[in-house]
């Protein structure tokens, strides 16, 4: 039986040579017309269409040489791939596996059923035809093409990786097989053998615009912006209407630091191309940080110009769940319904759109959602990649073992070794001389009207300055605010640094001397956690923005108490910088004496009130189990969300949904949409249950602080401590359980202590201030002890 790929007649043959399609079509129907049941013409007709991209006419052909008597299977690879382009790929799946069920042993149908299942987005049974097909000829490239391709849609660039390797051991002159390498290579973090398979690829034909653009991207991303400049001069010559390299050239003339010009190039490509997708795109990404909105309808256009696009609805949909003018519930609302769409699209094809997917289904209580690209173990190879530390913030909630906690710290070591690789260079760190002050720094964009300032304040309040210098860094875009020209004249140098390149933050960083720098962005928006894999100052740490080690072995601390401070060491990969007593402490800032009402809410509304103000991406089925058991012991019982969340009906459905199948009805579940004023709207909560295992830590705080007791669930990482440390700096360690029976428990007998909470609320500011907790001047001493400490061993 013959399965190879059909051939035409001669005739036909020739006039394909020279893709004359119309002669040869030509030809074919004048046959037909004069012999119509002539099953040999009808399959070269098809031959003919298919070349010439007709997929759906051939098909027609094809099915026609068929009822005339062509064996099926001599057509099928043909018949085949013209159904796949035609968009019938269930049509040619079933054709290819009625071929193979009586051959199986077929090379070219057995590649081609696995390019009809990826496209089917079968991507895992794909890659099982794919080993097939190379098994049955190992010296085809076909194969070992598609497996690599296959592998990066599943988002697993190593085995990617080791196709393309493959791939140019067996065709090294081709600068397409290099550029594929390259992308894998990049994929994996490993920028220098990526940009080796690329320069390859452009040694090989310096006029292929493909692999010179991504030679470009990694010489950006690189910091090597000169050699990119010239690499897109020379590639813009050959293609003079292509707006990739003026786009690139934007981009790197932002990283220079030379914002105005960037976005005048932008918005030049949009006056001659006013549709082109990727101006519009680029020039959305370039003003999200500074201008939701107009980004917003930057993306809208893009997408318009693109509708099928997954990249550009991704980017809108993050970019709407973190917009928050005008009606934010809306954003949301519209971003959820745009993550559902992509989720139901493409399934486990949106890996590299996964993070924004989990963090929507996660801020809107979508748990059934939240796996739709893969699991979190499939995901961490492409966020470890791309170094994405903020996706793996969002996941410190999904830990439920031990092995899972340490996995965590695995990939954040893994991450930080790959985000290290990429650093081209390093300053120096200075040596320490012999100053008569030392000198500390800070590192933050969020050192402005920002919760890391409630907790930051005290130390830039209260620092002895006969014994200290105090520095602080922001890379902040937008326009500073009272509490950021407020610390610029209280310490010592205060460097405002928007938009500028990190390694060029970094040598500012190395030349102010410091003795010390402490990281407090962690992932947040506008950060530069880079700064610290340059080694700016000789000793680096972590403390507030991040509650886990983030990997980076060039920070050598991060801060701890004795409360926080995990019992296994395996569990942080920095040193601790261990405080005596508490990690935090409650400054003026955030802090202030918000009215308590007098009596408590049960006592006011004749029941009692359960809530939470923690994020909802900290929120688990095992979270919500726990507080439906606790809602089901006390009877006539609420629970009230506090949250901007609480106006989107998404969340809504979604909470109340997941309270319902625990048999607690939608009634009895109450919000109040609010964001920023929501300090006053503690007064309606009896009794705060905190969230597991990633529990809470300035909501903790902010919850205390009016007068709220706060039941919390300590675990053994770092992220499940927080408000361990913080009740017991404020006197409540009792509110905290190490397990979900014993948190159940503590917050019944809590319902049932209507005089303790009484008490609570009228008393417990005042407790706190008696406490660690509530001894900002108290903390900064033991802070800056610690600091001569550590610097001086």
């Amino acid at each position: 039986m013959n399965t190879a790929p059909a051939r035409p007649a001669l005739a036909i043959r020739e006039a394909l040579r020279r893709k004359d399609f119309v002669a040869a079509e030509s030809l074919l129907q004048q046959r037909l017309s004069d012999q119509p049941d002539d099953g040999v013409a009808w399959r070269d007709l098809a031959l003919v269409l298919a070349a010439g991209g007709r997929p759906t006419e051939a098909v027609q052909a094809f099915a026609s040489c068929v009822e005339r008597g062509i064996d099926k299977n001599a057509v099928a690879f043909n018949y085949a791939a013209a159904l796949s382009d035609a968009g019938e790929n269930a049509h040619a799946e079933r054709l290819l596996r009625e071929v193979l069920s009586q051959r199986p042993r077929q090379f070219d149908l057995t590649n081609l059923l696995g390019v009809v299942l990826k496209r089917s987005g079968k991507l895992d049974e794909a890659i099982q035809f794919f080993e097939q097909a190379r098994k049955l000829d190992g010296k085809s490239l076909s194969p070992w093409v598609n497996l690599g391709n296959t592998w990066l849609l599943l988002g697993n660039p190593r085995k990617a990786q080791d196709a393309f390797a493959r791939v140019v051991r067996l065709a090294p002159k081709d600068p397409e097989h290099w550029r594929l390498l390259g992308v894998s290579q990049q994929r994996c973090g490993a920028v220098v053998e990526a940009r080796r398979s690329f320069e390859r690829g452009h040694t090989l034909n310096p006029r292929d615009t493909r692999v010179a653009g991504d030679l470009i991207e990694i010489l950006i991303e690189t910091g090597e912006f000169d050699k990119a400049l010239a690499l897109i001069a020379r590639t813009r010559q050959l293609t003079p209407n292509d707006a990739r390299f003026d786009i690139a050239e934007a981009r790197v003339l932002r990283r220079l630091g030379r914002t105005d010009e960037a976005r005048e190039r932008l918005e030049q490509i949009l006056t001659i191309h006013p549709d082109d997708e990727r101006a519009l795109f680029a020039l959305a990404r370039f003003i999200e940080k500074e201008d939701r909105q107009a980004a917003n309808g930057y993306f809208r256009r893009a997408l318009a110009a693109k509708p099928n696009s997954i990249e550009i609805a991704a980017a809108l949909c993050e970019s709407l769940n973190r917009s928050r003018y005008g009606d934010e519930a809306a954003h949301i609302e519209e971003s959820y319904q745009i993550a559902v769409s992509i989720a139901d699209r493409c399934g486990r094809h949106a890996r590299f759109e996964a993070r924004t997917l989990r963090g929507v289904f996660a801020r809107c209580v979508d748990f059934d959602r939240i796996d739709c690209a893969g699991s979190l173990e499939d995901l961490a190879p492409t966020w470890i990649a791309g170094c994405f530390l903020s996706a793996f913030h969002l996941e410190l909630a999904q830990a439920r073992s031990a092995e899972d906690r340490y996995r965590l710290v695995d990939w954040h070591r893994d991450l930080g070794d790959v985000l290290q690789r990429r650093i081209p260079r390093r300053p120096v760190a200075p040596a320490i001389g012999g100053r008569a002050k030392m000198r500390v720094g800070f590192m933050s964009s969020d050192l402005r009207a920002h919760p890391v300032t409630y907790f930051a304040l005290p130390l830039l309040d209260f620092y002895d300055r006969d014994r200290f210098e105090v520095f602080c860094y922001s890379f902040y875009e937008r326009q500073r605010d009272d509490v950021q020209a407020a610390i610029e004249g209280r310490v010592d140098g205060f460097r405002w640094w928007p938009r500028r390149p990190e390694a060029e933050v970094a040598e500012g960083i190395a030349a102010d001397d410091l003795d010390i720098l402490f990281e407090l962005g962690g992932s947040t928006e506008m950060n530069k956690l880079e700064v610290m894999a340059y080694k700016p100052a000789p000793i680096g740490a972590s403390w507030l923005g991040y509650p886990h080690s983030s990997g980076l072995t060039s920070i050598d601390y991060i801060l701890v108490d004795p409360f926080i401070k995990p019992e296994d060491p395996k569990l942080l990969v920095e040193k601790p910088f261990e405080l005596p007593e508490t990690w935090v402490a409650l400054g003026r800032l955030g802090f202030v004496d918000v009215p308590i009402i007098g009596t408590i809410p049960q006592e006011r509304k004749g029941h009692i009130t359960f809530g939470t103000m923690n994020n909802p991406y900290k929120y688990t089925p095992q979270c919500v189990d726990a507080w439906a058991r606790i809602m089901a012991a006390t009877p006539g019982s609420r629970f009230l969300f506090v949250r901007p969340e609480g106006g989107v009906p998404a969340f809504r459905r979604n909470i109340e949904a997941a309270f319902a199948k625990r048999g607690i009805e939608p009634e009895r579940i109450e919000y109040t949409a609010v964001r920023g004023s929501h300090l006053p709207h503690y007064n309606d909560i009896d009794i705060a249950l905190d969230t597991f295992p990633h529990v809470g830590g300035t909501t903790t705080c902010e919850t205390l602080w009016m007068g709220v007791p706060v039941v919390s669930l300590a675990g053994p990482a770092f992220f499940e401590r927080l408000s361990l440390s913080n009740l017991s700096n404020a006197g409540l360690a009792d509110l905290c359980a190490t397990d979900i029976d014993g948190y159940i428990a503590k917050a019944l007998e809590l319902a049932e202590d209507r005089s303790r909470r009484r008490a609570l609320r009228l008393r417990l500011r005042g407790q706190i201030r008696n406490h660690p907790l509530g001894q900002p001047e108290r903390f900064s001493r033991a802070f800056y002890d610690a600091v001569e400490r550590v610097v001086g061993q």
